[in-house]
């Protein structure tokens, strides 16, 4: 999975979340990172930072996206009402995101439930099929 396709399936989560309105971080002229989407939801901005790991034997020169790898898909999670408050669009833009899924997502882990999250705070981790992992992290 490239950095530039979880961008675009993010942003597509993200600009159907009703009430929401997303943007690539090149469309908002954030320049700090080269792939990430910008939510503004309930009177709020929120940048959203894509960093990928590829799959095993994966190489960054290939110019196609690899065929996707489908697989089990993991359990809904329900998608809440956004506010402005970064743990519900974190949660708003994983759950959209699930639910479009035709079963690339192996498993998400969101980082504002991990018991001890980590310095990023609010995110998540995205296991792929392939076994490609995705890193969406909340960016200042």
């Amino acid at each position: 999975m490239r950095p530039a396709r979880v961008q675009h399936l993010l942003l597509d989560a993200a600009a159907a979340l009703p009430g929401a309105s997303a943007r690539t971080f090149a469309d908002a002229g954030h320049e700090r990172h080269p792939f990430g989407v910008v939510v503004d939801a309930d009177g709020r901005t929120s940048r959203w930072q894509v960093a990928v790991v590829n799959a095993p034997g994966e190489t960054w020169g290939a110019e196609d996206d690899p065929v996707p790898v489908l697989g089990e898909k993991p359990p809904a999670m329900e998608i809440p009402t956004l506010t402005n408050d970064l743990a519900t669009v974190e949660r708003a833009l994983i759950a959209q995101l699930l639910a479009t899924d035709p079963g690339q997502i192996a498993s998400v882990e969101l980082y504002s439930s991990l018991p001890k999250p980590p310095a990023v705070g609010y995110g998540a981790t995205i296991a792929f099929h392939d076994g490609s992992r995705a890193f969406i992290n909340h960016a200042r």
